[in-house]
């Protein structure tokens, strides 16, 4: 709360410095931000104003590219007060974005990675699957746009949407660590599906955490709790660096998985319930590993 309230005070006595890539830099902004009336005193009601006046000031008939450090920065406060604004105010605000910028193919693939920056990306504070998908749904809609262009944009929708929560986990071919073809299906036992780089130092912490946590290891020894973990992208000497990983484990690896899962993250972890239903996606080891237990109990 106190993180939204300093982004909505930014419009009241708007400052061009940002905390950017962790370091204090000026960003001169593309226009003049809006400012909510003094008599709204409740949150909700300043940041819906905000919303719904964010980018009056903006040029959207311009034909070329602006700066775009400074676009994801008014981005970033927009989608602050998007967080805190009326549903409906957000809902308007978002299609009339996205219809001003729809017929201008350079706006739109600007915006798309500003998006992208503040809504998806690693570095973004707040993730919001929804809000992201109506810039690729309309980068994917727009016939002005190279596919060579769209592609990466479009792989993301369909990621997105095939592994979300409450969807039914999707099928995938991996190689095991014996070098055989595998098909990985849900079943009816809770399993947490990690897809992660084994040379990450977090992750060789948190495996180890994994594997001195007690009640896991007895679930996995019963067969009650599976673990899969694959690693997303082809790797030289992969079944070298996962031969120590506990032998219970499923492993292997999946070129081809970033089509059909949303990697974002390392490790990107998902936790497939019973029924095999998408549970919690890109949560921390720690909070997947508890989420199953809890799943098992």
């Amino acid at each position: 709360m106190k993180k939204i309230l300093i982004f909505c005070l930014l419009f009241i006595s708007f400052s061009p410095f940002h905390l950017f890539s962790q370091k204090y830099l000026e960003i001169q902004p593309l226009f003049e931000y809006p400012v909510a009336p003094e008599e709204m005193e409740s949150l909700e009601e300043r940041c819906s104003f905000l919303v719904k006046h964010f980018w009056d000031n903006f040029n959207f008939k311009q034909k070329t590219a602006v700066d775009q450090h400074a676009l994801n920065d008014a981005f970033q406060v927009y989608v602050s007060a998007l967080q805190y604004s009326v549903e409906k105010e957000n809902e308007q605000s978002l299609n009339i974005l996205i219809k001003q910028i729809s017929g201008n193919p350079i706006l739109l693939m600007q915006f798309t990675k500003a998006a992208e920056e503040n809504l998806y990306g690693p570095r973004a504070e707040i993730w919001s699957d929804y809000i992201y998908l109506k810039f690729l749904d309309a980068v994917e809609k727009n016939k002005k746009l190279n596919i060579s262009r769209k592609t990466k944009y479009i792989d993301q929708a369909k990621a997105l949407r095939m592994s979300a929560v409450g969807n039914a986990a999707p099928s995938f071919e991996f190689i095991d660590k014996n070098g055989e073809t595998k098909n990985y299906f849900s079943m009816s036992t809770p399993t947490l599906l990690i897809f992660g780089w084994p040379d990450d130092t977090d992750w060789r912490l948190s495996r180890l955490k994994m594997d001195s946590n007690f009640k896991l290891t007895e679930l996995l020894e019963k067969g009650k709790l599976n673990v899969l973990y694959i690693i997303p992208e082809y790797k030289d000497n992969w079944q070298e660096e996962i031969s120590n990983y506990n032998k219970k484990w499923t492993l292997g690896i999946s070129p081809e998985i970033r089509k059909t899962y949303d990697i974002r993250i390392n490790p990107s972890v998902y936790l497939i319930g019973a029924d095999g239903k998408i549970v919690n996606k890109t949560i921390s080891i720690g909070d997947a590993v508890e989420k199953a237990l809890n799943l098992v109990n």
